[in-house]
């Protein structure tokens, strides 16, 4: 038997993108109120896991959480761009409804076609956060990763082992965090929650 190991996976606190209903993957938008209490409460939530390695999203939504746990940690954040939101194209920083007006169409059933023109495909994402989530496990046997709904839904269907289809069967809000334990192969969802 291998030792378990547990993934904590967590989706960064909610922003003025969020709560307005754009498109955004690659940009950085600011913290709502709610937001700015969520950066503290998702921190201690790290803190108290107590990880051997702190990965994060190079973006600043995520990044600011792991830095406030890493200085209560007194650990290094490993920034890895592979948990980088999915890449949106030409619908960054637009609403659905300002999309359709410029003739902009998403499509959130092809594996291989782009959600959104110039973007990311579902197996896009998929592939670039299996790979990172595998070498994320490979830095000791407590991880935490802060990420974005995309990646995070990825990474829980490829830890899972679950169809890829199956990457929009959850719900992840801002400040959602899931715990995984992995052993042997296998993965099982310990933990399901927000702040």
């Amino acid at each position: 038997m291998t030792t378990p190991k547990t993934l904590m996976l967590m989706r960064h606190p909610e922003t003025v993108a969020n709560v307005e209903g754009l498109w955004t993957g690659r940009g950085n938008t600011p913290f709502t109120e709610t937001g700015i209490r969520q950066i503290d409460l998702l921190a201690e939530e790290i803190a108290r896991f107590a990880p051997d390695a702190l990965f994060s999203s190079p973006l600043e939504r995520a990044l600011t959480v792991a830095q406030r746990a890493s200085e209560a940690l007194a650990m290094q954040v490993r920034i890895d761009d592979r948990f980088t939101e999915l890449d949106f194209g030409t619908a960054e920083g637009l609403t659905i409804e300002e999309a359709h007006a410029r003739g902009i169409t998403f499509d959130f059933r092809a594996e291989d076609q782009p959600v959104a023109p110039g973007g990311e495909s579902r197996r896009d994402i998929m592939e670039r956060t299996a790979a990172a989530v595998d070498e994320a496990l490979d830095h000791g046997d407590r991880v935490v990763v802060v990420t974005h709904g995309g990646v995070f839904r990825s990474a829980l269907v490829h830890t899972l082992r679950l169809p890829m289809s199956a990457i929009w069967a959850f719900h992840i809000r801002n400040g959602q965090i899931a715990e995984l334990s992995l052993q042997d192969g296998w993965a099982r969802l310990e933990e399901f929650r927000s702040v």
